[in-house]
This record gives C-alpha cells, sequence and structure tokens, in this order.
C-alpha cells in the first residue's frame, strides 16, 4: 500500500537537491560555458510525493534541467550533452550521500541508498530537455539514451493536455483534497505498476472534474 511522505520529511531533501543543481550549474558554466535552468517536475511539484509503506524503494523527485534553445544553424550533439552533464554531475555530488550519477534512459539518476538496512531513501531523476526557439510551446525535445541502437538523440514530445486547466478549476472550489484521495486510491490498484505515475494523475483529475462539473 502506498502512503503520502510528510511535507517535512521531503523538503529538506528538495532543498539539499537544488543545491547540487546549483553547484552543477556552476561546473557547467565554467568547464563548459553552458547554462541551464531547472524545475521540478511530477509528485514534487504537485506535492503528492508517495512509497510504498514499509518498502525498500523510497520516494523520488523529478527535475527538468533545461537548456537555451540552440541558435539557428546550431544543434545540440545529445552524447556530448550528456557527458558534460555526467561530468558536472560527478563534482557536484563529492562530499554527499549520494551515488554516482547513473544514465538512464531519459534521466540522469542519483539516490541515497541505506546500505544497513539494503533499501532506497530517495532518489531523484534529472531530464534534459530544451524548448524549441519558433515560438511553438506544444512540445520540447528531451534527451534519449537509446540503449538498443547505442546512440543519443533529442527527441521531441508534445505537451499537449487540459489537465491543467482541470485542476484549476477543482482548486478554486476546494477541490484538491479530492484528488489526492483518488489520485493514492489509483495508486494502490495500479497492479504490477502498468501505468506511470503522471497517467494516474491525469486519471484522478479527470474523475474527480468529471464528478463536480459533468453528473
Amino acid at each position: 500500500m502506498y502512503e503520502y511522505v510528510e511535507k517535512s520529511e521531503y523538503t529538506p531533501i528538495r532543498k539539499e537537491l537544488e543545491e547540487i543543481i546549483q553547484r552543477t550549474q556552476i561546473v557547467m558554466r565554467k568547464n563548459y560555458g553552458l547554462t541551464f535552468q531547472f524545475h521540478l517536475i511530477g509528485s514534487g511539484k504537485r506535492h503528492l510525493i508517495t512509497r510504498i509503506k514499509g518498502g525498500n524503494r523510497g520516494y523520488d523527485f523529478d527535475y527538468n534541467l533545461i537548456l537555451s534553445p540552440p541558435n539557428d544553424g546550431y544543434r545540440y550533439v545529445a552524447k556530448i550533452i550528456k557527458d558534460m552533464f555526467m561530468a558536472s554531475l560527478k563534482t557536484a555530488l563529492r562530499g554527499t550521500e549520494y551515488s554516482f550519477p547513473k544514465d538512464s534512459t531519459s534521466s540522469i539518476t542519483i539516490k541515497v541508498v541505506d546500505n544497513n538496512k539494503k533499501k532506497i531513501r530517495y532518489r531523484c531523476d534529472f531530464a534534459i530537455i530544451y524548448y524549441g526557439n519558433n515560438g511553438n510551446n506544444d512540445g520540447y525535445y528531451y534527451l534519449r539514451n537509446n540503449k538498443e541502437r547505442q546512440s543519443y538523440d533529442f527527441v521531441f514530445r508534445t505537451l499537449k493536455s487540459n489537465i491543467d486547466e482541470k485542476v484549476h478549476a477543482i482548486i478554486r472550489d476546494n477541490g484538491w483534497s479530492y484528488i489526492k484521495e483518488d489520485y493514492l486510491f489509483l495508486k494502490n490498484i495500479n497492479e504490477g505498476n502498468k501505468k506511470h505515475s503522471f497517467s494516474l494523475y491525469a486519471e484522478a483529475v479527470n474523475n474527480v472534474y468529471n464528478q463536480m462539473y459533468l453528473q
């Protein structure tokens, strides 16, 4: 069964992670002349951080590390960008409890492990992205490690969704607690974790919206 992680528990970890990101920014700018911004996304942004009661996988954060759009006539070389971030994060993590960064399919992962209890306390995934420079805000490019082809690419992902508009309406009418309740319910019946957390969140929002406004 899933439970919500208390804000008092995860807030210091969020602060620690953002200090690591800020150190990474300094290293990237100093060593490569490259700058980026960052945004907390996913369950952390929505204050819906969960974990399995008594489990050994802890809870997680997700951040987008956002590059500026490439200039006209220039494009980012995905493998070089990934290597820059991996090296800079390794430097920024010195002296912390975090593991060395792991190169995952669509992110870079770090985590803190309790070796005595053989469990992950918490982890963080960093996705490297950039938005287009043509004023089109319906999506972004994310850095993907295609392990089957052994290649790195920036892949476009669309952002078309009306979920945020529905959430604003629900919050306006004091319905946020219903989203939290339904989201946790859906996570607990998500056998085999077949659905991703964002899909469950969107389903919870739609369920509450339909109950509040369409019945």
